[in-house]
């Protein structure tokens, strides 16, 4: 019997390993045999779901996980199970909250798989594991909360400095602007005349020059005349500051657009073409705006020179950056389609009424 005892031996070192491994990743193991209605939960199985002794017998434990999990996210998670159970599914992959019956709310990150099906394709037995991502979930509960935050006061701080700039130093510049102009008409001869001319135009430009970058920082237009509005306005800004041809269409918008998703959008688009005008080398570029599955989806392309969308640079880096996250926080997607020499395509979709929320950490 010495070959069977040294498979014996081989399967329970191979049983400690992954025993071990499981242990220092913190993950809980179950097997469900659907056939014997049985299931097997290890030690963290127990600890992480709070299964007592008295709910294990059959499929017991499995309807306790059940009852527990938590009611926004049981019919997601049910689903997917289905999902998997019938065929549809692979494997699952999945991340909900639960209501430990001691320890109250926990984050869940789930995988699972069936090993056995019968003829029709049925789950007769699964198994998967289970680890406890609360702390995770916190920290980035806390950064989000933080980015929140910032994105707000940056935003209130450009409200405050386009006020200043808009009310304060332009109209000082006009004033001076209308002193010169005094000096210019009752000037004893003509070069002088000239010279107060030639300051006159520079302050007139000067002030223009604060005027929009006034508004770039705060774009009053988004708020009385709306997200449409505001974009035509850009694009016609930026085209008479640059070469590129630039091109709009805007669809039909909803009554209602949340503040947050239009201020969003609209810096998205601000960024895109400060991008275009800085570094794609483009002839043309086109901005559109429409409804698509009950949110709106803003799309900047460009005809110049591309980059490497997997590799931005640290050119580009920032600027990506700081899309990305204001359109996560309003629960949007964003993709940047790019490849050198193909131009660029810049692409947001938000929530029509997203708005950002500060999130309470207990």
């Amino acid at each position: 019997i010495s070959e069977r005892k040294r498979a014996e031996e081989a399967l329970r070192t191979s049983e400690a390993r992954l025993a071990a491994g499981a242990d220092l990743a913190g993950l809980a193991f179950y097997e469900v045999d659907f056939g014997e209605r049985a299931i097997f939960i290890d030690d963290r199985f127990r600890e992480v779901c709070g299964v007592p002794p008295e709910r294990e017998q059959g499929l017991q434990a499995l309807e306790f996980w059940m009852e527990h999990l938590h009611p926004g996210d049981r019919r997601h998670v049910l689903e997917g199970r289905e999902r998997l159970h019938d065929g549809r599914l692979y494997r699952i992959s999945i991340e909900y909250r639960y209501l430990h019956p001691a320890h109250g709310q926990k984050w869940i990150q789930h995988l699972g798989r069936v090993s056995e099906r019968d003829a029709t394709g049925r789950a007769v037995k699964s198994y998967g594991v289970l680890r406890d991502i609360s702390e995770r979930k916190r920290v980035e509960d806390e950064m989000r909360d933080l980015s929140l935050r910032l994105i707000k006061a940056h935003e209130e701080e450009r409200a405050l400095l386009a006020r200043e700039l808009h009310d304060d130093v332009t109209q000082r510049l006009a004033v001076l602007a209308i002193d010169i102009g005094r000096a210019e008409r009752t000037a004893p001869d003509g070069a002088y005349a000239e010279t107060m001319r030639t300051v006159r135009e520079g302050l007139a430009r000067l002030g223009e020059d604060i005027h929009s970058l006034a508004y770039q920082l705060h774009p009053s237009v988004l708020e009385e005349l709306g997200l449409a509005e505001a974009l035509r306005t850009e694009c016609e800004r930026r085209g008479r500051q640059s070469q590129v041809d630039l091109s709009i269409e805007i669809d039909t918008l909803p009554a209602v657009i949340g503040k947050d998703a239009a201020l969003c959008l609209f810096r998205v688009a601000q960024e895109a073409l400060n991008n275009v005008a800085r570094h794609a080398g483009a002839r043309a570029a086109s901005v559109t705006l429409r409804q698509m599955d009950g949110g709106l989806l803003l799309a900047v392309h460009d005809t110049g020179v591309g980059f490497d969308a997997e590799s931005p640079g640290k050119r580009r880096s920032l600027g990506l950056a700081s899309m990305r996250e204001r359109v996560r926080l309003v629960n949007g997607t964003l993709d940047i389609e790019s490849a050198p020499g193909r131009g660029t395509a810049v692409i947001a979709w938000v929530p029509a009424e997203g708005e950002l929320s500060l999130i309470h950490i207990s």
